[in-house]
């Protein structure tokens, strides 16, 4: 016995760094491709998304379980973190200009495709057992769902870009910035109020509950902001997730035979530069597959790849539909929990704020239908 002990433990050190060692290699190789590719600005941001994964997965940050805990339990400290978030985010994104930052902030849209993309999306979000973010960093971390949602949240982001032309012509009112005419200081003033008093709002509300911000939350936000603040700087537009399924979604289906570059959305200038251009100059794309690593690496070397557990064949299901309908929500809404949610409503536009009340509902309207698929809600 005690002469197999030293091997065995030699074993069970090998196995779990194994994955590890594999992820790392990887993501070394893609490094290397990145640089040849859009040089020292792409390997930047390739490891920013690395470093969001592992933030994401490490302390566990997430979107659709918060705002289920919240509509099903009353738990409101989620929110009032993820407005925590926004919060810091909008005092880097609104007086980009004035800092002297050439980037910009994300505005959309308020149109009827905006609302009805956004409730899609917070049903689908709901079924998957998770968002855009939350897609990555747990297929990062090797969750079955997430391996049979991403590739359906690909296919319906593919699907989303064919339809948004169209959606567009049901009625827009444009780009709305709000106190978009109050100036600079005015706008941010503003906007930091109205951020301010929602998470306030969330805050006191779980603490008259008896319900306490968990320090995890609160690290976590001051975290991804500083990291996005990084994004926004160095790539000059706030961090988003779903174009970059859309471009893989098209370059998959272009590679079949299917001619995408017929189709409006990838005739516009944005779409029709990424197509013709690889996966990796993109940057939505690029911090994809940073995420992807960054999160795999930490769950590998935290043993988390070797306790995940297979879903039932119902919770599959959920997870295909849940990922078609993120998608093709996020194309018709211009983002997801992250590029229209975080990112518009930390710039001061009115379509992040009507995202988030749509999708809201979406998830109240998902969460009934979780048990059809054997999922709790």
């Amino acid at each position: 016995m005690t002469a197999t002990s030293p091997q065995t433990d030699t074993q069970l050190v090998v196995i779990e760094w194994a994955p590890a060692l594999m992820i790392g290699m990887v993501g070394l190789g893609l490094a290397g491709l990145v640089v040849l590719d859009t040089g020292l600005r792409g390997l930047t941001l390739f490891a920013l998304g690395g470093a969001l994964g592992a933030v994401f997965i490490g302390f566990q940050y997430g979107f659709a379980s918060a705002w289920r805990r919240f509509l099903v339990a009353g738990e409101t400290m989620g929110l009032a973190a993820h407005f925590l978030l926004i919060g810091l985010c909008a005092l880097l994104f609104i007086p980009a200009a004035g800092l002297g930052l050439a980037a910009t902030g994300s505005l959309a849209p308020v149109s009827v495709s905006l609302a009805i993309g956004a409730f899609i999306f917070g049903i689908g979000m709901q079924l998957a057992n998770g968002c855009g973010s939350g897609v990555l960093f747990s297929f990062g971390g090797g969750s079955g769902r997430m391996l049979v949602a991403l590739p359906f949240f690909i296919l319906g982001s593919l699907l989303g870009s064919f339809l948004l032309p169209t959606a567009l012509d049901w009625g827009s009112l444009g780009q709305v910035a709000i106190a978009g005419g109050a100036g600079e200081t005015g706008r941010l003033l503003v906007n930091i109020g109205l951020i301010a008093a929602t998470g306030a709002a969330f805050y006191v509300t779980g603490r008259r509950r008896g319900q306490a911000l968990p320090r995890e939350l609160v690290i976590g936000s001051l975290v991804i902001a500083a990291l996005c603040w990084l994004v926004f700087i160095i790539s000059g537009n706030p961090w988003g997730i779903t174009f970059g399924f859309t471009l893989w979604g098209a370059k998959i289906a272009a590679l079949i035979g299917v001619p995408v570059g017929d189709f409006t959305f990838w005739q516009w200038a944005g779409p029709r530069r990424a197509l013709t251009h690889s996966v990796l100059a993109d940057v939505s794309s690029l911090m994809d597959v940073g995420m992807v690593i960054g999160a795999g690496l930490l769950a590998a070397i935290g043993g988390g790849l070797r306790r995940q557990s297979w879903p039932s064949s119902r919770q599959l299901v959920a997870a295909a539909l849940g990922g078609i309908l993120m998608g093709i929500g996020a194309r018709l809404a211009f983002g997801c929990n992250i590029g229209a949610f975080l990112a518009g409503i930390a710039s001061g536009s009115l379509h992040g704020w009507i995202w988030f009340v749509m999708a809201m509902a979406g998830s109240w309207a998902g969460i009934r239908w979780r048990p059809s698929f054997g999922l709790s809600r």
